[in-house]
């Protein structure tokens, strides 16, 4: 028998026993045993010999596990990799005191070892695996026609979307039909490296249920990363942010901006998630982005979170950015600005980060009237039609209805008597010929409606009112508009009022 037959018996042997001494943990934990999984046991291999020939950190680096298990043909997104160095006659040992191989849920393992003298490397990959998928050519020479990815989601998740990160940065998505192959997606890739993802969605909100890579031509892409961590949660959030608007601008984005509201926000749910050791968009009473910056009265147009946990913010950081579908969060153009919070879980030292980016609404400020009113402006300009003349009696009319609209949580033109808003017109304007009328329940005077009497070349005055408050019918903090259009005529003109239907939005 040749030394190396013996050294590979060897290590099969060892391997034997190692993957007996996890089974052994998980059933002194009361856990079920993950299933054996051959790709994630070829990647745990790959990276035990990286840890002999650099070190356990930089094996456990997120790309370079992530490399591994793609390489292996593998797809479970960030899979916990427990690495440990020791000589041959202390590896089970160290590996029956590792705590961290039952921390986790996990459906899906791999174990590998290597060997260099008596020096020997193990590394255990745990997943909680959320889809199975069908196989998926991970190498090509030259771009193909299209990569068709399919798999059957495992409950509760119900949904899938396909998220690419293309060699250049930008990200692609589309949508993952039900097909008898389970969720299916295409994409075309080009020469480089794509990172291939599966968003899924179910009760705990979106989920990364797969994540691989694929390489087009002779890729430069590298599994190495060196991650050094700055020394303060300020100083994180400084280096976080200043990543984030390089990124955007690499694709002509326009910056974020640090928002101290948006903080708060952040760093309160990254305090629950390390403190109530859950990690999920959606809380276990079920509340939501969406829920917590309502409960913080924070208004916006869009909003997005990242979640991300690793052994620091940086390096928690690096981890979003890998993933296309919190990548394409970073890269939205709407987003104006960003949120960071850090916290430390204490049973096992990791840092939870969390991202929350919006398009913060603009409340106008001390005149949310005017900035109503320049908005109106601003539309008729960009459509080349002249200003409309501001008339006091229309605003306060307007103003008015505004007030008795919000009082009675009713959107409508008509007033409990029976009366309109445009016989009120008529009856005070004495020389208004046609009036309209938009009401809308908006979050910002930006958003007047943009409607077809806005932009009717037949008014010249105008007068709007705005109210805000709490509605059952359309939620808390509105504004809720009345502009009143109106086409004056001459002392003389002697035809008839006449007037045209009111708008409403």
């Amino acid at each position: 028998m040749s030394w190396l037959v013996a050294a590979v018996l060897a290590a099969s042997s060892l391997e034997q026993r190692a993957t007996a001494a996890v089974r052994e943990r998980f059933e002194l934990a009361g856990r079920t045993l993950p299933a054996d999984d051959p790709r994630l046991s070829d990647a745990a291999r790959s990276l035990a010999r990286r840890a002999l020939e650099r070190s356990a950190s930089d094996a456990a680096g997120l790309l370079a596990v992530t490399d591994a298990v793609s390489v292996a043909g593998g797809w479970d997104a960030s899979p916990i990799a427990v690495i440990i160095k020791a000589p041959r006659d202390q590896l089970l040992d160290a590996l029956s005191n590792q705590r961290q191989l039952t921390n986790e849920p996990a459906s899906a393992f791999g174990l590998g070892i290597a060997e260099q003298g008596e020096r020997v490397a193990l590394c255990v990959l745990l997943a909680q695996r959320k889809i199975d998928l069908a196989p998926v050519t991970r190498r090509y020479p030259k771009p193909p026609k299209s990569v068709t990815v399919c798999g059957a989601l495992i409950a509760p998740l119900e949904s899938a979307e396909l998220y690419v990160t293309a060699p250049s940065g930008s990200v692609l998505r589309s949508p993952m039909g039900a097909s008898a192959f389970g969720h299916c997606g295409t994409f075309k890739p080009v020469a480089g490296r794509s990172v291939v993802e599966v968003l899924a969605r179910g009760p705990r909100g979106p989920e990364v249920a797969a994540l691989f890579f694929v390489d087009v031509g002779a890729s430069a892409a590298t599994a190495d990363q060196q991650v050094i961590e700055p020394a303060s949660p300020a100083d994180a959030r400084r280096a976080i942010h200043a990543r984030v608007n390089a990124l955007r601008r690499t694709l002509a984005l326009a910056p974020v901006v640090q928002d101290k509201a948006l903080e708060a926000v952040a760093q309160a749910y990254a305090n629950r998630l390390a403190d109530e050791g859950f990690f999920a968009h959606v809380d276990p009473a079920g509340g939501d982005l969406k829920s917590r910056l309502a409960a913080a009265r924070y208004r916006f147009a869009g909003a997005g979170e990242n979640l991300g946990a690793s052994s620091g913010p940086l390096a928690a950081h690096f981890g979003i950015e890998h993933s296309p579908g919190h990548r394409a969060n970073l890269l939205e153009p709407g987003h104006r600005a960003l949120g960071i919070g850090i916290a430390t879980r204490a049973e096992d030292g990791l840092t939870v980060l969390v991202q929350v980016l919006a398009s913060p609404i603009d409340d106008g400020g001390a005149d949310p009237v005017g900035a109503a009113y320049q908005a109106i402006d601003e539309h008729r300009a960009r459509k080349g039609l002249r200003p409309l003349k501001r008339h006091p009696v229309l605003e306060a009319l307007a103003q008015e209805h505004a007030r008795r609209s919000l009082a009675r949580d009713s959107l409508k033109a008509e007033l409990p008597d029976g009366s309109k808003l445009h016989e009120r017109v008529f009856a005070t304007l004495a020389d208004a010929r046609e009036a309209a009328i938009d009401l809308a329940v908006i979050e910002s005077p930006a958003q007047v409606p943009a409607s077809k009497n806005l932009a009717d070349r037949r008014y010249t005055a105008f007068g709007l009112g705005l109210a805000r408050g709490d509605s059952a019918t359309y939620g808390n903090d509105k504004l809720w508009l009345v502009v009143i259009y109106a086409s004056e005529g001459g002392a003389d003109d002697a035809e008839k009022p006449e007037h045209s239907a009111p708008g409403t939005r």
